[in-house]
C-alpha cells in the first residue's frame, strides 16, 4: 500500500523544459556539465537541477503546471544566465532552443547571488556541490548528505563510489581527519557544518600507478566546512532493559585535538548481537587506524571477529558478550604517525543443536541424528600498534606489531544414533568433551613503499612474521553401542595437542617503465615455514584415575619445515588507452621436510613454471594464472582423530601437491549519462591432485574419512550486478539486481565407489529502495537459489532444492519527534524433512521518541521476533548427503533502550543501517 502511494506521488500532472547551452563567442562550442538550477519565483529554496550532457543539452522534468519558475544557469568561467518560464496545461513542455552564455568571469562566485548559489559547479578537474542545496534532517551526518549528491553511491559497508569509481580518501578542509579513516568523517560529522563538497581525481594514486585508466581512477572527496574543527568529541551511550532478564548497554567516545585522537569503547549484552557494528569498531574503535590481520563476518546477525576477537554473538547458540578497549593515534614530528590499541572481548555461549544427516547408498540409507549441548567461554586480548613514517613525498615506511592472547574453555555433551533405510538402529553413542586451551599469536608487519621521480617507477617491499601457539587439553569420554553385530565399548582419554607455527614471509615488487607504452614488473616472494603438531593421547588409569597410560598408536609429533618461493616477470604493453596486454611467466619452488616421531621422514620438493596473461580492452578484463600448492600439515597427520567414535578422521602421508589453473573474465562499467552501474564476472578453475575425503562406512554405521588425491575437479562460476539510482526533488529511488550461478564437477568416493557429482546452481536477486524526503523509507529485497546435484552412479540419489529469502523494511518519520520502523524477513526451503520447519519468519518492530536539543536523546521501545518463530536452520548438500542443522536462538522479547548522542554526532534515526538495530 505504501509503495503504491509513493509511486502515485510521482505520477501527478507535471511538465518539462529542455534546451541547449553554448558559448556566445563560439556557437559551435556547446557547454558540458553546466548546471541548470530551478527556483520558484519569489523563493530561494532550490526546487531542482540538472547538468548538461556532452552535447550541451538538458531536460528538467516534474515541473508543476501553472507555476512560474526561475532558471539559473552556471558554467565554469562563464557569466550566470537567468530566465523565467511557466508551463501551462496547453503547453506542458517548453523548448528554450539554444541558450548562449558569455562574458568569462575570473571568479564565478563573485557574480552569483548567495541565495542563488548553484547546487553544482564544475571547475576544470573538480566538481563542487553546494551543501545547502541538498536538504537533510537535523540529526543527519555527512554520509546522509553524500547519499543525496548525484553520482555518489554508498554501499552497505560504507564504501563510497562516485560515478562508479571508488573513493580512496575523504578529506576535511584538505586534510585527513581522525587518522585518515574516511568513514570516521562520513558517519560522525554533522552535515550542517559542511559548506561545500568537492570531488576530484586521486593524483597521488595516479602517480603510484600510472597504468590506472580513467574509468578506474580513484576519487578524493574534500569537505569544505563552514568553520574549521580543531578539537572536539563525539560518540554515544546507550542502555536497555528487556523482559526475561535481557539487557544491552554500551558506550563509544572519541576525543580529538589537532592531530591527536583517543577512542574508548565498551559494551555488554545477552541478546545475541554485536555491541557495535563492524564499521564503528574498525573506525571509531581504532582498528582501521592500527590495522588488523584477519576478519570473519557471520551472516544473519552481522556478528564478526577482528584478529580473532569476538565482538558479540559469533556463531550459533545463545551468547552473552562483553568487551572494551582504547585506541590512541597521534602525528608527531618528522611526519611519523603513531598508533596504539588494546581490546578485550569476552564471549559466553550456550548452544543446543539438532542435526539430521541423510546419506544415499544405493538402495540403502545411512541416517544419522545427533543432539548436542555445548557451553563455551572465550576471552581474547588484542594489543597492537602501528607506526607510519612518511620520510618524504615519495617514500613511506610502516611498522605494525600485534599480539593476540585467547584462553578458552569448553564442555559438550552429544547423543548420536544411526539407522538404515528400514529405520533399523545401527548404533548409538554418548560423547562427553571437556576442553581447555590457550591460543597466542604474535605478528609483525613491515612495509616500504618507494615512488621515484621517473613516472611509473615504483618499488614495494614487505616483511611479515607470525608466531602462533595453540595448546589444548581435550578430556574425551564416550560410550558406544553397536547392533550389527552387537557390541559395546567405551573410551576415556586425554588428547593433549600442542601446535606451534612460525612463518616468515618476504616479498618485493618493482616496476620499470621501458617506454611510454611498455613497462616491466618483477615480483618475488619467499616464505620460510616451521610448523609442529605434537599430539599425545593418554587413557585413564583405573587404579589411580589419572590419565597416565600413553597410547602410542594415537600419539604422534609432526613437524613441517622448509621454504617456498615464487618469482614472476610481466611485460605490460598499452598501445592505446583502451587496450593493454600483459603476458608473464612465473617460477615456483617448494622444498619441505616432513618429520614424524614414529614414521620415516619424507620431503615435498618440486619446481614449477607457469605462464600468465592479462588483457584489458575498454571495460573488459581477462586473466589466466596457475600455481601448485603443497599439502597442508593437517592432512598428513598419520594418527586418527577418534574424539567422535562414529566419525573417525585419518591422515595420509602420501598426498601430492595440488595443481590449479585459474581463468577470469570480467566487465565493470558506470554509464554516467544514465547513472547505471553494472559488472559481470566469469571465472573457472581446474584442479589436478585435488584433495578429497574418501569415506568408508562399515555395516555398523561407523564412518572413516581419509584424504586422497584425485584429478578432474573443476568449477565455473558467474555473477553480475546492475543498479540505478534516481535522485531529485528530495526523492531517491534505487533499483538493483543481480545473479550468481555456477557449475561444479567434484569427485566423490564412498566405500571404494568413485563417482563424479555435478552441481548446478543459480540465484537471481532484486532490490528496491525508496526515500521520500527522509520522511518515508521503503526497502524490499528478494533472492532465491536453485540447486541441482546429479551423480554419475545410481548408487547415489540426485538432489534438487530451492531456497527463497525476502526482506522488507519500512521507516516512517512523518510524525514529529517519533520514528517508527519495522522489518519482516521470510526464508523458505523446498527440502522436506520431518520435524523441521521449512518456512522461517522474522518480524521486528520499534518506535523511537527523540528529545533534548537537536534530538540528542532517543528513547526506543522495540520487540524482537514478534511472531516468536525464528530458528537458526541451515540445509546443505555435500557429497552424497543432505544435512539439516537447527540451533537454539533467542525468541521473542521486548526492549526499552535509551541512547544519548554526544555533540549530536549521531546519525539519521531508524533503519537497518543504524548501529543498534533491534
Amino acid at each position: 500500500m505504501l509503495t503504491c502511494l509513493s509511486f502515485a506521488a510521482f505520477a501527478q500532472k507535471t511538465g518539462s523544459v529542455t534546451g541547449i547551452l553554448a558559448d556566445s563567442a563560439n556557437h559551435k562550442h556547446t557547454l558540458t556539465y553546466a548546471t541548470v538550477s530551478v527556483y520558484k519565483v519569489g523563493d530561494t529554496v532550490l526546487h531542482g537541477y540538472k547538468l548538461s550532457d556532452e552535447k550541451g543539452s538538458f531536460k528538467i522534468s516534474n515541473l508543476e503546471i501553472g507555476v512560474k519558475y526561475r532558471l539559473v544557469i552556471t558554467a565554469w568561467q562563464f557569466k550566470v544566465l537567468r530566465q523565467e518560464i511557466m508551463l501551462t496545461p496547453t503547453s506542458p513542455t517548453a523548448n528554450l532552443g539554444t541558450l548562449f552564455l558569455s562574458g568569462r568571469a575570473n571568479d564565478l562566485e563573485e557574480v552569483v547571488v548567495r541565495s542563488e548559489r548553484p547546487p553544482i559547479i564544475v571547475r576544470k578537474d573538480t566538481i563542487e556541490f553546494n551543501a545547502e542545496s541538498f536538504k537533510t534532517l537535523p540529526t543527519a551526518v555527512v554520509e546522509d548528505l553524500l547519499k543525496k549528491l548525484p553520482g555518489i553511491v554508498i554501499g552497505e559497508n560504507g564504501q563510497m563510489e562516485y560515478n562508479g569509481k571508488p573513493v580512496s580518501k575523504l578529506l576535511v578542509d584538505g586534510k585527513e581527519f581522525f587518522g585518515g579513516d574516511a568513514q570516521i568523517a562520513s558517519k560522525n560529522l554533522p552535515s550542517n557544518i559542511v559548506d561545500k563538497v568537492q570531488v576530484m581525481d586521486d593524483v597521488e594514486l595516479k602517480r603510484q600507478n600510472p597504468d590506472l585508466i580513467a574509468a578506474n581512477m580513484p576519487q578524493v572527496i574534500n569537505l569544505k566546512l563552514k568553520k574549521a574543527i580543531k578539537q572536539g568529541a563525539f560518540g554515544k551511550l546507550y542502555g536497555g532493559k528487556g523482559d526475561k532478564k535481557y539487557y544491552e548497554g554500551g558506550a563509544i567516545l572519541n576525543v580529538f585535538r589537532d592531530t591527536t585522537q583517543v577512542s574508548l569503547i565498551g559494551y555488554s549484552n545477552n541478546v545475541n548481537k554485536p555491541g557495535f557494528s563492524i564499521g564503528d569498531v574498525s573506525r571509531i574503535g581504532g582498528f582501521s587506524r592500527a590495522g588488523f590481520n584477519s576478519i570473519t563476518v557471520y551472516s544473519g546477525n552481522n556478528a564478526f571477529l577482528l584478529d580473532g576477537i569476538s565482538f558479540g554473538a559469533t556463531g550459533s547458540g545463545v551468547h552473552r558478550s562483553s568487551g572494551g578497549g582504547a585506541n590512541f593515534n597521534t602525528l608527531i614530528k618528522g611526519g611519523i604517525t603513531v598508533n596504539g590499541k588494546y581490546f578485550v572481548g569476552l564471549d559466553n555461549n550456550f548452544e543446543k543443536q539438532l542435526v539430521n544427516d541423510n546419506q544415499t547408498l544405493g538402495e540403502n540409507r545411512l541416517i544419522t541424528s545427533s543432539n548436542t549441548n555445548n557451553n563455551s567461554r572465550k576471552i581474547t586480548h588484542n594489543i597492537g600498534g602501528k607506526m607510519v613514517w612518511k620520510i618524504d613525498s615519495l617514500t613511506t615506511v610502516t611498522v605494525q606489531p600485534n599480539v593476540v592472547l585467547s584462553p578458552s574453555r569448553f564442555t559438550g555433551l552429544q547423543n548420536k544414533a544411526s539407522t538404515d533405510h528400514t529405520n533399523t538402529l545401527l548404533n548409538e553413542s554418548m560423547v562427553s568433551n571437556s576442553k581447555s586451551g590457550d591460543a597466542n599469536e604474535y605478528t609483525l608487519n613491515v612495509y616500504l613503499f618507494k615512488n621515484f621521480r621517473k613516472r611509473g617507477r615504483v618499488l614495494n617491499l614487505s616483511m611479515y612474521e607470525t608466531r602462533t601457539t595453540n595448546l589444548e587439553d581435550n578430556f574425551n569420554y564416550s560410550v558406544n553401542m553397536f547392533y550389527n553385530p552387537a557390541s559395546v565399548n567405551s573410551i576415556d582419554q586425554l588428547r593433549n595437542n600442542a601446535i606451534r607455527n612460525n612463518d616468515l614471509f618476504g616479498s618485493g615488487n618493482y616496476t620499470e617503465p621501458l617506454s611510454k607504452k611498455l613497462n616491466l614488473t618483477l615480483t618475488f616472494n619467499s616464505n620460510f615455514i616451521n610448523k609442529e603438531s605434537a599430539l599425545s593421547t593418554f587413557f585413564r588409569n583405573p587404579d589411580d584415575l589419572e590419565y597416565d597410560i600413553v597410547v602410542p598408536t594415537l600419539s604422534q609429533t609432526v613437524t613441517q619445515s622448509g621454504t617456498k618461493s615464487n618469482a614472476r616477470a610481466q611485460l605490460r604493453w598499452a598501445p592505446t588507452t583502451d587496450l593493454s596486454i600483459q603476458p608473464g611467466i612465473s617460477y615456483g619452488n617448494v622444498n619441505f621436510k616432513n618429520s614424524f616421531s614414529s614414521y620415516p621422514s619424507f620431503k615435498q620438493s618440486f619446481n614449477f613454471v607457469y605462464p600468465a596473461l592479462t588483457i584489458r580492452y575498454h571495460a573488459l578484463n581477462f586473466s589466466y594464472s596457475a600455481n601448485k600448492t603443497e599439502t597442508d600439515v593437517q592432512y598428513i597427520q598419520p594418527v586418527a582423530n577418534n574424539t567422535d567414535p562414529l566419525f573417525v578422521q585419518n591422515g595420509n602421508i602420501y598426498l601430492q601437491p595440488t595443481s590449479t589453473q585459474f581463468y577470469n573474465l570480467s566487465a565493470n562499467k558506470f554509464l554516467v549519462k544514465s547513472a547505471i552501474n553494472y559488472n559481470i564476472n566469469l571465472s573457472s578453475n581446474i584442479k589436478n591432485n585435488a584433495v578429497i575425503m574418501s569415506r568408508v562406512i562399515s555395516t555398523n554405521g561407523v564412518q572413516t574419512n581419509t584424504p586422497i588425491n584425485v584429478d578432474g575437479v573443476w568449477a565455473i562460476n558467474s555473477s553480475g550486478t546492475l543498479s540505478k539510482t534516481i535522485k531529485g526533488m528530495g526523492k531517491q529511488f534505487t533499483i538493483n539486481g543481480g545473479y550468481n550461478t555456477g557449475y561444479n564437477d567434484n569427485v566423490l568416493q564412498v566405500n571404494g565407489l568413485t563417482s563424479h557429482s555435478k552441481t548446478f546452481g543459480i540465484g537471481p536477486r532484486v532490490g528496491v529502495r525508496i526515500n521520500l524526503n527522509d520522511k518515508l523509507e521503503l526497502n524490499q529485497n528478494y533472492n532465491m537459489q536453485f540447486s541441482n546435484t546429479s551423480y554419475e552412479d545410481d548408487y547415489f540419489a540426485d538432489r534438487r532444492y530451492t531456497t527463497q529469502f525476502s526482506s522488507s523494511e519500512i521507516v516512517l518519520r512523518s510524525i514529529k519527534k517519533l520514528v517508527f520502523e519495522t522489518t519482516y524477513n521470510l526464508s523458505m526451503n523446498s527440502q522436506k524433512i520431518a520435524g523441521y520447519n521449512n518456512s522461517i519468519k522474522m518480524w521486528n518492530a520499534g518506535i523511537t521518541y527523540l528529545f533534548l536539543k537537536n534530538d540528542r536523546a532517543q528513547l526506543k521501545f522495540s520487540v524482537n521476533d514478534i511472531l516468536n518463530s525464528n530458528i537458526a536452520r541451515y540445509v546443505s548438500v555435500s557429497g552424497n548427503s543432505i544435512r539439516d542443522t537447527q540451533s537454539n536462538n533467542i525468541g521473542r522479547y521486548g526492549m526499552l533502550t535509551m541512547t544519548y548522542n554526544i555533540q549530536n554526532f549521531g546519525g539519521k534515526v531508524g533503519g537497518k543501517e543504524s548501529i543498534f538495530g533491534f
